[in-house]
């Protein structure tokens, strides 16, 4: 390391080493909006939920991207009015949401997730009206479906 042009600080890096480490600890889940589970938690959750709630998480789930649409999610929960969010959020999604924060402990954390821009006038039957669940709980999600 050079200060004001003089060398002050020499160090030899395992350079390997560094990069291996930074990618675990950082790793692809670094912008993980969805809160971490493990695949017990997520086991809890199926177990608490309504079965329309675990069919709509098992869609999530099966989706590569980890999202499914508002379209999907209105077929789902047997909501017929195509701008009726608060049909999902103060049932279905309070449900997830609660029995999610229960297993967590943590009464903040988060499961399913949106961008609010994508929602915001446009036509709700559009495909970027969708939903995200991401990182360690999309895999802890995809784990424990496969084990239900």
């Amino acid at each position: 390391m050079l200060l004001d042009g003089r060398s002050v600080v020499k160090v030899d890096l395992n350079l390997p080493f560094l990069v291996q480490a930074l990618q675990t600890s950082v790793g692809k889940d670094a912008n993980a909006r969805s809160t971490s589970a493990t695949v017990a938690q997520m086991h809890d959750l199926l177990s608490r939920i309504d079965p329309r709630s675990v069919e709509y998480l098992k869609a999530i789930a099966k989706n590569t991207d980890g999202a499914i649409t508002w379209k999907n999610m209105r077929s789902i929960f047997g909501i017929e009015k195509e701008d009726d969010w608060p049909a999902y959020s103060g049932s279905f999604g309070k449900g997830i949401t609660r029995a999610y924060r229960k297993i967590i402990g943590d009464q903040t954390a988060k499961l399913v997730w949106w961008n609010e821009a994508d929602w915001e006038e446009v036509d709700w039957n559009d495909d970027m009206c969708a939903v995200f669940v991401d990182g360690p709980a999309l895999d802890a999600l995809r784990a424990a479906i496969g084990d239900h």
